[in-house]
C-alpha cells in the first residue's frame, strides 16, 4: 500500500515543534524537586474535593440548579416538548462532567503512585547495601 494509503493522503503522524520546551531531557538527568510534586498533588487532591461537594461549578450543584424543566418554559405543546430535550441534555452534560471528575481522580491517584515509586526508586538506588 504505501506511505501514502489507498486515497494518496500521506499521514507521517503527529509531530511535536522541536522548540516545544521541555521535550529534551537535561544531559545530566532529570531532577524531581519533591515538595513541589508534593504541593501539586495535594492541590490537585484538595480542587477533586471541591468538585465533590455542592459549590457552584461542582456537579452536585449542576445537577441541582442546572435543569431547564417544563415549569421554566411554560405549558404551551412546543415549551413542554422542548423541555424533554432539555432533560437529556442535562443528563448527558452531568453523566459526562461526572465521568470527568472520575477521570480527573484517577488521574491524580496514577500521577501519585509514579511520584510514590521515584521516591523508592531514588532511596533504592541511594541505599548502601
Amino acid at each position: 500500500m504505501g506511505d501514502h494509503g489507498e486515497s494518496g493522503f500521506a499521514y507521517n503522524g503527529f509531530r511535536l515543534d522541536d522548540k516545544w520546551p521541555g521535550l529534551e531531557a537535561p544531559k545530566d538527568g532529570v531532577d524531581v524537586h519533591h515538595p513541589t510534586v508534593k504541593n501539586l498533588i495535594k492541590a490537585l487532591e484538595k480542587d477533586i474535593e471541591r468538585l465533590k461537594g455542592y459549590a457552584a461549578g461542582t456537579s452536585a450543584h449542576l445537577k441541582g440548579h442546572g435543569q431547564v424543566t417544563a415549569g421554566h418554559l411554560g405549558e404551551w405543546d412546543a415549551a413542554q416538548q422542548l423541555a424533554v430535550v432539555f432533560g437529556k441534555g442535562h443528563t448527558a452534560i452531568t453523566v459526562s462532567y461526572d465521568k470527568l471528575i472520575a477521570q480527573y481522580e484517577a488521574a491524580v491517584v496514577a500521577a501519585k503512585a509514579a511520584f510514590a515509586n521515584i521516591g523508592k526508586a531514588e532511596t533504592a538506588s541511594t541505599t548502601d547495601t
